[in-house]
């Protein structure tokens, strides 16, 4: 099978396969790229040496597990009758240091007769940019949208000054960037834990949606949850449920905080009792039906039910412990809520965790967002947060 257009190349057809190696690279899909290339492919990229296409897609997977949101644009420099050289740049957001790149470099390419690459030979420099600065595969911007960017980035940068010279007065003790520990995982010691994946919780006629709703919409919480069901299922990593359910025992409670009380009320998570599945199957109680067959296979570990926030109160822990877990990535319901008392008690029981930003929402109501609450506390004390793209990333780049 050919790969056209086929050397000896003309300008037109050397653009063609620039373009083509853009548009594949931008896909970040590794066995779509390695498509391009011999067998026998021989690379050197930067200063690794290797050869054919296995090798080149375990490469693009770990290269694509750790540089997140990568957007290529590439330039025909020179051709000849089967070689192509050319020069580029990519932007690229480090997934553990959240620290942003453009990475300028140079490719040369040899072609074998069918139009596939036999050799290629790349060199290239990172180079630290702010977030601000990005420019490749943004809008284009026009001279008051720049000027407005150039106002943005002047306040952001003069609040940073003004922040470290408040870290300056207090003896240098504040810092002026959190720093992001990232979190890497182990599939032997690593679980994917979603908390109350219910009803009440993320279905249109759940008890709670007038208030999480738009949340939930936003966020795609619902398809992002599954994704990373798919993603764990797919690379059998462990997967726990921590559900939230009360029985008609629970409301013969003397006390409770604000929102016991109003889930009490609404009758949210309601059973009939702790031994029996009466009136579950479709209740606010019960999980999302299409999360069921990831929840209802055998494998998933539904823990006993917490109360009210945390896992304190149910035997979570122990079920982690017990299967040599120590590393978690978290998503569910929640999040200023049951996600991030779990990611607490967690953190406080000596686990590394994870929080996936958009694999969760919460309550909007008068007195405030619970997601942005929820999340200025995840960026505060887990380990790392991830959106949903870049946990499955590196769930599938893990070792």
């Amino acid at each position: 099978m050919q790969r056209p257009p086929l050397p000896p190349f003309t300008r037109e057809a050397a653009l063609e396969k620039v373009q083509a190696a853009e548009d594949a690279w931008n896909t970040r899909d590794p066995e779509r790229v390695a498509a391009a290339y011999t067998e026998d492919s021989q690379w050197r990229n930067r200063d690794e040496f290797f050869a054919g296409r296995e090798a080149i897609v375990a490469f693009l997977t770990r290269k694509w597990s750790h540089e997140l949101h990568y957007r290529l644009r590439k330039e025909l420099w020179a051709y000849t009758d089967n070689r192509i050289s050319v020069r580029f740049e990519y932007e690229w957001q480090h997934a553990r240091t959240g620290q942003w790149y453009r990475t300028h470099g140079n490719e040369h390419w040899e072609f074998d007769a069918d139009g596939y690459m036999r050799r290629r030979d790349m060199s290239a420099n990172d180079i630290p940019i702010d977030a601000g600065e990005r420019r490749i595969g943004l809008p284009e911007t026009t001279p008051e949208t720049e000027e407005k960017n150039m106002i943005k980035k002047t306040k952001s940068r003069m609040a940073m000054i003004a922040m470290m010279l408040a870290a300056i007065e207090l003896g240098g003790t504040a810092m002026a960037q959190l720093p992001d520990p990232g979190m890497v995982i182990d599939p032997e010691r690593t679980a994917v834990l979603i908390t109350d994946p219910q009803n009440d919780f993320l279905h249109p006629k759940g008890v709670t949606w007038g208030v999480v709703g738009k949340s939930v919409t936003e966020n795609n919480t619902v398809e992002n949850i599954e994704s990373l069901f798919k993603a764990a299922k797919k690379n059998d990593l462990p997967v726990f449920i921590s559900p939230h359910y009360y029985y008609p025992t629970d409301h013969g409670w003397q006390f409770e905080g604000a929102l016991e009380a109003l889930m009490h009320t609404i009758g949210m998570f309601d059973r009939k009792g702790a031994l029996t599945t009466e009136g579950f199957e479709g209740s606010g109680a019960d999980f999302l039906e299409q999360y069921k067959p990831y929840i209802n296979d055998g494998q998933t570990v539904v823990s006993n039910p917490h109360k009210v926030y945390g896992p304190e109160t149910n035997d979570l822990v122990l079920q982690l412990r017990k299967r040599g877990i120590d590393k978690v990535i978290l998503g569910g319901m929640s999040a200023n809520l049951c996600t991030e008392s779990h990611m607490r008690e967690l953190i406080e029981q000596g686990f590394e965790v994870a929080v996936v930003s958009d694999a969760t929402a919460a309550a909007i109501v008068g007195e405030g967002d619970g997601y942005k609450s929820a999340m200025t506390n995840f960026r505060f004390i887990a380990n790392t947060v991830w959106t949903t793209e870049e946990a499955v990333q590196q769930i599938n780049a893990a070792d």
